[in-house]
Protein backbone atom coordinates (compact mmCIF):
# COMPACT_ATOMS: atom_id res chain seq x y z
CA UNK A 1 0.00 0.00 0.00
CA UNK A 2 1.37 3.27 -0.90
CA UNK A 3 0.84 6.65 1.16
CA UNK A 4 -1.19 7.96 -1.24
CA UNK A 5 -3.47 5.00 -1.29
CA UNK A 6 -3.77 5.45 2.42
CA UNK A 7 -4.57 9.03 2.45
CA UNK A 8 -7.11 8.21 0.32
CA UNK A 9 -9.28 6.10 2.62
CA UNK A 10 -10.69 7.97 5.15
CA UNK A 11 -12.77 7.25 8.14
CA UNK A 12 -16.36 6.86 7.73
CA UNK A 13 -18.01 8.64 10.27
CA UNK A 14 -15.45 11.90 9.17
CA UNK A 15 -16.32 11.00 5.09
CA UNK A 16 -20.24 10.50 5.45
CA UNK A 17 -21.52 10.87 8.95
CA UNK A 18 -22.38 9.00 12.03
CA UNK A 19 -22.13 4.99 12.16
CA UNK A 20 -25.64 3.82 12.83
CA UNK A 21 -26.22 2.80 16.61
CA UNK A 22 -27.57 -0.76 16.48
CA UNK A 23 -30.03 -0.36 19.68
CA UNK A 24 -30.94 3.15 18.31
CA UNK A 25 -33.36 2.38 15.33
CA UNK A 26 -33.87 6.13 15.13
CA UNK A 27 -30.37 6.31 13.32
CA UNK A 28 -31.20 3.34 11.07
CA UNK A 29 -32.74 5.51 8.24
CA UNK A 30 -30.42 8.82 8.30
CA UNK A 31 -27.37 6.37 8.23
CA UNK A 32 -28.78 4.76 5.26
CA UNK A 33 -29.77 7.57 3.74
CA UNK A 34 -26.47 9.12 3.78
CA UNK A 35 -24.73 5.91 2.45
CA UNK A 36 -26.91 5.87 -0.41
CA UNK A 37 -25.60 9.04 -1.94
CA UNK A 38 -22.00 7.90 -1.95
CA UNK A 39 -20.92 8.01 -4.95
CA UNK A 40 -20.25 4.47 -7.36
CA UNK A 41 -22.53 2.28 -4.27
CA UNK A 42 -26.29 2.69 -5.52
CA UNK A 43 -25.90 -0.95 -7.85
CA UNK A 44 -23.44 -2.48 -5.64
CA UNK A 45 -23.92 -6.20 -4.40
CA UNK A 46 -23.48 -4.79 -0.94
CA UNK A 47 -26.78 -2.36 -1.16
CA UNK A 48 -28.74 -5.52 -3.09
CA UNK A 49 -28.20 -7.26 -0.13
CA UNK A 50 -29.13 -4.77 2.31
CA UNK A 51 -32.45 -4.28 0.36
CA UNK A 52 -33.15 -7.74 -0.98
CA UNK A 53 -32.83 -8.83 2.80
CA UNK A 54 -35.60 -5.87 4.35
CA UNK A 55 -37.12 -4.30 1.62
CA UNK A 56 -38.87 -2.38 3.99
CA UNK A 57 -35.88 -1.37 6.57
CA UNK A 58 -32.82 -1.87 4.76
CA UNK A 59 -30.92 0.69 6.93
CA UNK A 60 -31.92 -1.74 10.28
CA UNK A 61 -29.84 -4.60 7.45
CA UNK A 62 -26.88 -2.12 6.82
CA UNK A 63 -26.72 -1.27 10.84
CA UNK A 64 -26.20 -4.53 11.76
CA UNK A 65 -23.03 -4.75 9.96
CA UNK A 66 -21.70 -1.37 10.21
CA UNK A 67 -22.04 -2.37 13.99
CA UNK A 68 -19.24 -4.62 13.74
CA UNK A 69 -17.13 -1.89 11.69
CA UNK A 70 -16.20 0.56 14.58
CA UNK A 71 -12.64 1.06 12.25
CA UNK A 72 -14.52 1.13 8.62
CA UNK A 73 -12.82 3.23 5.99
CA UNK A 74 -14.23 4.82 3.05
CA UNK A 75 -11.74 4.17 -0.09
CA UNK A 76 -10.88 5.02 -3.02
CA UNK A 77 -12.83 4.39 -5.94
CA UNK A 78 -10.43 2.21 -7.56
CA UNK A 79 -9.95 0.63 -4.30
CA UNK A 80 -14.28 0.06 -3.74
CA UNK A 81 -15.39 -3.21 -4.20
CA UNK A 82 -18.85 -3.84 -5.05
CA UNK A 83 -19.28 -6.90 -2.22
CA UNK A 84 -18.40 -4.29 0.62
CA UNK A 85 -18.55 -0.73 0.39
CA UNK A 86 -15.96 0.12 3.00
CA UNK A 87 -12.60 -1.06 3.85
CA UNK A 88 -13.21 -3.19 7.51
CA UNK A 89 -9.84 -1.66 8.47
CA UNK A 90 -6.76 0.45 7.83
CA UNK A 91 -4.12 -2.98 7.10
CA UNK A 92 -7.01 -3.92 4.31
CA UNK A 93 -6.65 -0.66 2.74
CA UNK A 94 -5.60 -1.57 -1.31
CA UNK A 95 -6.70 -5.22 -1.13
CA UNK A 96 -9.49 -4.74 -3.45
CA UNK A 97 -7.43 -2.88 -6.41
CA UNK A 98 -4.77 -5.47 -5.66
CA UNK A 99 -7.53 -8.41 -6.25
CA UNK A 100 -8.37 -7.00 -9.33
CA UNK A 101 -4.78 -6.13 -10.93
CA UNK A 102 -4.56 -10.65 -9.89
CA UNK A 103 -7.55 -11.01 -11.32
CA UNK A 104 -7.13 -9.31 -14.70
CA UNK A 105 -3.62 -11.20 -15.21
CA UNK A 106 -5.04 -14.89 -14.14
CA UNK A 107 -5.94 -16.95 -17.17
CA UNK A 108 -5.11 -19.87 -16.23
CA UNK A 109 -7.44 -22.51 -14.05
CA UNK A 110 -7.69 -22.76 -10.59
CA UNK A 111 -3.85 -24.41 -9.86
CA UNK A 112 -4.21 -28.22 -8.43
CA UNK A 113 -2.40 -27.08 -5.50
CA UNK A 114 -2.45 -23.11 -4.13
CA UNK A 115 0.89 -21.43 -3.67
CA UNK A 116 2.43 -17.72 -2.41
CA UNK A 117 1.63 -16.59 -5.90
CA UNK A 118 -1.92 -16.89 -5.44
CA UNK A 119 -1.40 -14.21 -2.38
CA UNK A 120 -2.91 -10.97 -3.07
CA UNK A 121 -1.03 -9.02 -0.28
CA UNK A 122 2.41 -9.15 0.07
CA UNK A 123 3.94 -10.21 3.78
CA UNK A 124 4.21 -10.08 7.06
CA UNK A 125 0.96 -12.10 7.64
CA UNK A 126 2.08 -12.87 10.89
CA UNK A 127 1.07 -9.14 12.56
CA UNK A 128 1.12 -7.45 16.20
CA UNK A 129 -2.49 -6.80 17.34
CA UNK A 130 -3.66 -3.16 16.05
CA UNK A 131 -7.02 -2.66 18.27
CA UNK A 132 -8.89 -3.17 14.99
CA UNK A 133 -8.80 -6.92 15.15
CA UNK A 134 -12.59 -8.54 15.13
CA UNK A 135 -13.59 -10.14 18.68
CA UNK A 136 -13.54 -14.05 19.10
CA UNK A 137 -17.23 -14.30 18.73
CA UNK A 138 -17.39 -12.87 15.24
CA UNK A 139 -14.85 -15.44 13.90
CA UNK A 140 -16.92 -18.13 15.54
CA UNK A 141 -19.97 -16.93 14.40
CA UNK A 142 -18.08 -17.02 11.21
CA UNK A 143 -17.60 -20.94 11.83
CA UNK A 144 -21.19 -21.53 12.97
CA UNK A 145 -22.54 -20.31 9.56
CA UNK A 146 -20.44 -22.46 7.49
CA UNK A 147 -21.37 -25.76 9.26
CA UNK A 148 -23.77 -28.77 7.51
CA UNK A 149 -25.21 -29.46 4.25
CA UNK A 150 -26.61 -25.86 4.50
CA UNK A 151 -23.86 -23.88 5.54
CA UNK A 152 -22.36 -20.32 3.49
CA UNK A 153 -19.13 -18.58 4.02
CA UNK A 154 -19.35 -15.65 5.96
CA UNK A 155 -17.18 -12.95 6.87
CA UNK A 156 -16.50 -12.34 10.48
CA UNK A 157 -17.81 -8.50 9.59
CA UNK A 158 -21.52 -9.80 8.03
CA UNK A 159 -23.96 -9.45 11.35
CA UNK A 160 -26.67 -9.41 9.33
CA UNK A 161 -26.12 -13.16 8.09
CA UNK A 162 -28.85 -14.35 10.68
CA UNK A 163 -31.39 -12.25 9.44
CA UNK A 164 -31.65 -13.24 6.33
CA UNK A 165 -34.54 -16.58 5.67
CA UNK A 166 -33.10 -19.54 4.38
CA UNK A 167 -34.50 -19.38 1.12
CA UNK A 168 -32.40 -16.21 0.16
CA UNK A 169 -28.86 -16.80 1.47
CA UNK A 170 -28.23 -18.67 -2.13
CA UNK A 171 -28.76 -15.44 -3.22
CA UNK A 172 -26.23 -13.23 -1.45
CA UNK A 173 -23.56 -15.67 0.31
CA UNK A 174 -21.26 -18.30 -0.90
CA UNK A 175 -22.32 -21.55 -0.57
CA UNK A 176 -19.77 -23.67 1.12
CA UNK A 177 -18.59 -26.12 -1.65
CA UNK A 178 -18.94 -30.06 -0.76
CA UNK A 179 -15.08 -30.02 -0.12
CA UNK A 180 -15.00 -27.79 2.60
CA UNK A 181 -14.94 -30.29 5.45
CA UNK A 182 -11.52 -31.11 4.71
CA UNK A 183 -10.14 -27.88 5.35
CA UNK A 184 -12.37 -26.71 8.38
CA UNK A 185 -10.39 -25.61 11.15
CA UNK A 186 -11.34 -27.39 14.85
CA UNK A 187 -14.09 -25.29 17.34
CA UNK A 188 -12.89 -22.35 18.74
CA UNK A 189 -9.59 -21.72 16.52
CA UNK A 190 -9.61 -18.01 16.06
CA UNK A 191 -9.05 -18.11 12.23
CA UNK A 192 -9.93 -15.25 9.81
CA UNK A 193 -11.79 -15.85 6.91
CA UNK A 194 -10.08 -15.25 3.71
CA UNK A 195 -10.50 -11.55 2.37
CA UNK A 196 -11.43 -12.70 -0.66
CA UNK A 197 -14.24 -13.53 0.81
CA UNK A 198 -14.96 -9.95 1.69
CA UNK A 199 -13.92 -7.70 -1.14
CA UNK A 200 -14.64 -10.35 -4.06
CA UNK A 201 -17.87 -12.24 -2.73
CA UNK A 202 -19.42 -11.91 -5.77
CA UNK A 203 -16.65 -13.24 -7.52
CA UNK A 204 -16.46 -16.14 -5.62
CA UNK A 205 -20.28 -16.69 -5.96
CA UNK A 206 -19.78 -16.82 -9.94
CA UNK A 207 -16.62 -19.59 -9.44
CA UNK A 208 -14.34 -17.49 -11.20
CA UNK A 209 -11.30 -19.16 -10.75
CA UNK A 210 -8.92 -16.52 -9.62
CA UNK A 211 -10.98 -15.40 -7.16
CA UNK A 212 -10.98 -19.33 -5.32
CA UNK A 213 -7.60 -19.66 -6.58
CA UNK A 214 -6.71 -16.70 -4.08
CA UNK A 215 -9.16 -17.80 -1.23
CA UNK A 216 -7.19 -21.09 -1.05
CA UNK A 217 -3.86 -19.43 -0.59
CA UNK A 218 -5.55 -17.00 2.01
CA UNK A 219 -7.02 -19.34 4.18
CA UNK A 220 -3.92 -21.40 4.45
CA UNK A 221 -2.11 -18.61 5.56
CA UNK A 222 -4.48 -17.28 7.84
CA UNK A 223 -4.96 -21.29 9.45
CA UNK A 224 -1.34 -21.07 9.38
CA UNK A 225 -1.19 -17.87 11.09
CA UNK A 226 -3.66 -19.37 14.30
CA UNK A 227 -1.84 -22.74 14.55
CA UNK A 228 1.37 -20.23 15.38
CA UNK A 229 -0.61 -17.78 17.76
CA UNK A 230 -2.27 -20.61 19.61
CA UNK A 231 1.19 -22.33 20.15
CA UNK A 232 2.67 -18.57 21.02
CA UNK A 233 -0.34 -18.09 23.11
CA UNK A 234 -1.75 -21.38 24.78
CA UNK A 235 1.47 -23.82 23.85
CA UNK A 236 -0.89 -26.18 22.13
CA UNK A 237 -1.33 -27.49 18.70
CA UNK A 238 -4.25 -27.42 16.34
CA UNK A 239 -5.66 -30.51 15.04
CA UNK A 240 -5.80 -29.68 11.37
CA UNK A 241 -7.49 -31.91 8.91
CA UNK A 242 -4.64 -33.64 6.62
CA UNK A 243 -5.33 -31.75 3.10
CA UNK A 244 -5.37 -28.41 4.97
CA UNK A 245 -2.09 -29.24 6.32
CA UNK A 246 -1.22 -30.21 2.72
CA UNK A 247 -2.24 -26.54 1.37
CA UNK A 248 -0.46 -24.72 4.41
CA UNK A 249 2.86 -27.20 3.00
CA UNK A 250 1.94 -25.84 -0.60
CA UNK A 251 2.04 -22.59 0.21
CA UNK A 252 5.36 -22.60 2.10
CA UNK A 253 6.11 -22.07 5.48
CA UNK A 254 8.68 -20.04 3.93
CA UNK A 255 6.13 -17.77 2.23
CA UNK A 256 4.45 -17.74 5.79
CA UNK A 257 7.25 -17.11 7.53
CA UNK A 258 8.29 -13.83 5.52
CA UNK A 259 9.11 -10.53 7.37
CA UNK A 260 7.72 -7.25 5.42
CA UNK A 261 11.32 -7.39 3.43
CA UNK A 262 9.81 -10.82 2.27
CA UNK A 263 13.24 -12.81 4.36
CA UNK A 264 12.19 -15.70 6.10
CA UNK A 265 12.12 -15.49 9.29
CA UNK A 266 14.43 -19.01 10.02
CA UNK A 267 12.67 -19.44 13.91
CA UNK A 268 8.90 -18.91 12.60
CA UNK A 269 9.78 -21.33 9.95
CA UNK A 270 10.81 -23.75 12.16
CA UNK A 271 8.13 -23.82 14.77
CA UNK A 272 5.39 -24.36 12.07
CA UNK A 273 7.18 -27.20 10.35
CA UNK A 274 7.87 -28.52 13.58
CA UNK A 275 4.01 -28.25 13.99
CA UNK A 276 2.96 -29.98 10.65
CA UNK A 277 5.33 -32.27 11.24
CA UNK A 278 3.72 -33.35 14.66
CA UNK A 279 0.31 -33.70 13.12
CA UNK A 280 1.19 -35.95 10.58
CA UNK A 281 2.20 -38.46 13.68
CA UNK A 282 -0.96 -38.15 16.17
CA UNK A 283 -3.68 -40.13 15.07
CA UNK A 284 -6.49 -38.46 13.79
CA UNK A 285 -9.71 -41.10 15.12
CA UNK A 286 -12.78 -40.92 16.16
CA UNK A 287 -11.46 -42.82 19.42
CA UNK A 288 -8.46 -40.19 19.90
CA UNK A 289 -10.91 -37.30 19.55
CA UNK A 290 -12.86 -39.06 22.53
CA UNK A 291 -9.93 -39.23 24.00
CA UNK A 292 -9.14 -36.13 24.47
CA UNK A 293 -12.47 -34.81 24.95
CA UNK A 294 -12.86 -36.80 28.03
CA UNK A 295 -9.84 -34.65 29.63
CA UNK A 296 -12.69 -32.04 29.77
CA UNK A 297 -15.82 -32.84 28.86
CA UNK A 298 -17.27 -29.40 29.43
CA UNK A 299 -15.06 -27.91 26.78
CA UNK A 300 -16.30 -28.01 23.20
CA UNK A 301 -12.98 -27.05 21.65
CA UNK A 302 -11.61 -29.78 23.97
CA UNK A 303 -11.24 -31.69 20.70
CA UNK A 304 -9.31 -29.70 18.69
CA UNK A 305 -5.66 -29.53 20.47
CA UNK A 306 -3.33 -31.02 22.10
CA UNK A 307 -0.73 -29.16 24.56
CA UNK A 308 2.81 -29.36 23.37
CA UNK A 309 5.88 -28.09 24.09
CA UNK A 310 9.34 -27.44 21.39
CA UNK A 311 12.10 -28.56 22.17
CA UNK A 312 15.25 -27.49 20.19
CA UNK A 313 17.95 -29.74 19.63
CA UNK A 314 21.24 -30.37 17.13
CA UNK A 315 18.28 -31.06 14.28
CA UNK A 316 16.24 -28.04 14.97
CA UNK A 317 12.74 -27.82 16.34
CA UNK A 318 10.83 -30.42 17.85
CA UNK A 319 7.25 -30.32 19.19
CA UNK A 320 6.52 -33.06 21.56
CA UNK A 321 3.11 -33.98 23.14
CA UNK A 322 3.12 -31.83 26.46
CA UNK A 323 0.13 -34.20 28.06
CA UNK A 324 -0.09 -38.27 29.49
CA UNK A 325 -2.39 -39.27 26.49
CA UNK A 326 -2.63 -43.40 27.21
CA UNK A 327 -2.57 -45.70 25.84
CA UNK A 328 -1.55 -43.69 23.16
CA UNK A 329 2.35 -44.05 22.43
CA UNK A 330 3.33 -40.40 20.91
CA UNK A 331 6.11 -38.29 20.73
CA UNK A 332 6.33 -37.14 24.44
CA UNK A 333 7.69 -33.82 25.59
CA UNK A 334 10.87 -34.91 28.23
CA UNK A 335 8.81 -33.22 31.11
CA UNK A 336 5.62 -36.57 30.53
CA UNK A 337 8.20 -39.24 29.86
CA UNK A 338 10.22 -38.01 33.03
CA UNK A 339 6.70 -38.28 35.27
CA UNK A 340 5.81 -41.67 33.59
CA UNK A 341 9.27 -43.37 35.11
CA UNK A 342 8.41 -41.61 38.45
CA UNK A 343 5.49 -42.95 38.68
CA UNK A 344 4.91 -46.95 40.43
CA UNK A 345 2.35 -47.49 37.07
CA UNK A 346 3.88 -50.46 35.68
CA UNK A 347 2.25 -50.12 32.58
CA UNK A 348 2.91 -46.29 32.37
CA UNK A 349 6.62 -46.88 32.86
CA UNK A 350 6.91 -49.89 30.24
CA UNK A 351 5.48 -47.24 27.39
CA UNK A 352 7.86 -44.39 29.32
CA UNK A 353 10.68 -46.70 28.91
CA UNK A 354 9.64 -48.15 25.00
CA UNK A 355 9.40 -44.47 23.94
CA UNK A 356 13.21 -44.33 24.28
CA UNK A 357 13.76 -47.03 21.81
CA UNK A 358 10.96 -46.18 19.32
CA UNK A 359 12.32 -43.99 16.14
CA UNK A 360 9.16 -42.12 15.09
CA UNK A 361 9.14 -40.97 10.95
CA UNK A 362 11.39 -38.08 10.07
CA UNK A 363 13.77 -39.31 12.46
CA UNK A 364 12.00 -38.21 15.61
Amino acid sequence: MDDNEEMAATPYAEAIGPLPVLRDTTTHAPAWERETSRMGVADSAAHALFRGVDPISPGTIFAKQMDRLPHALVPSLADLSSSITVVRRRREVGYFRRFSSFSEAFHDPVPATPSALELVLPPPYLLPPDGEEPPAPYLTKARDARQGLTGYLVGWHQGEYSSCPLALRGQYYVKAPQWWSDYEVPYGVMAEPPLVLTYAREELRRGDPAAWSVFRAEWAVSTAVALLQAYDERRVVLLYPPRLRDWIRSVGATNIAADARGEPDDEVEGKLLALLRLLDELPHTSAFVERLTNRAPNRRDRAGWVSVVLEVGREGSRALVDEDLAPYELPYSTAVTEARLAVPNPWGAAVARRRHLVRFPGGW
